[in-house]
């Protein structure tokens, strides 16, 4: 039996993207493991940091993650002083705490390391290229997305 010189899944997005997403997952986490952070707890604390009060309805939209997983990440960083919950009412708002405050600066640094590595693996241009074209893919399937859902929930 004959091997095809190519297989489906080098045309795949849904393979490729996944595939590039673990191999820079790993690369993060290595930029992120003196911190003892997860490369998503790093990316929720700076939205903290740059918005001091951030809903988490808001951090969930920009983060593109579920409420429930947003919960869990502020769950997370309360237990570890990092993130301090407050309530109004219904309403909860998100602080940085003093102890994040002082790793802010490595944060930002852990994220600078990971894209000099990237771009150095990729060339800085088709790193700023593929990174330009995914958001704007991934805007085009979010609009989608919520089209689609509304469809569903009407059947």
């Amino acid at each position: 039996m004959e091997i095809p010189e190519h297989n489906f899944l080098e045309t795949c997005l849904f393979f490729n993207t996944n595939a590039f997403s673990r191999q820079l997952l790993k690369l993060a986490e290595i930029e992120f493991k003196p911190l003892k952070l997860s490369p998503a707890h790093a990316s929720f604390l700076l939205l903290v940091f740059d918005t001091p009060g951030i809903s988490p309805k808001e951090l969930s939209r920009l983060l593109q993650l579920t409420p429930s997983t947003i919960t869990r990440f502020i769950d997370s960083l309360v237990k570890k002083k990092l993130v301090l919950r407050t309530t109004k009412g219904k309403s909860a708002f998100i602080f940085p705490t003093p102890k994040s405050q002082t790793m802010q600066r490595s944060i930002a640094q852990a994220y600078k390391n990971l894209y000099l590595t990237y771009s150095e693996i990729l060339g800085t241009k088709t790193a700023m290229g593929l990174s330009c074209k995914i958001a704007k893919a991934n805007e085009r399937m979010m609009e989608n997305m919520k089209s689609l859902e509304e469809n569903e929930s009407q059947l």
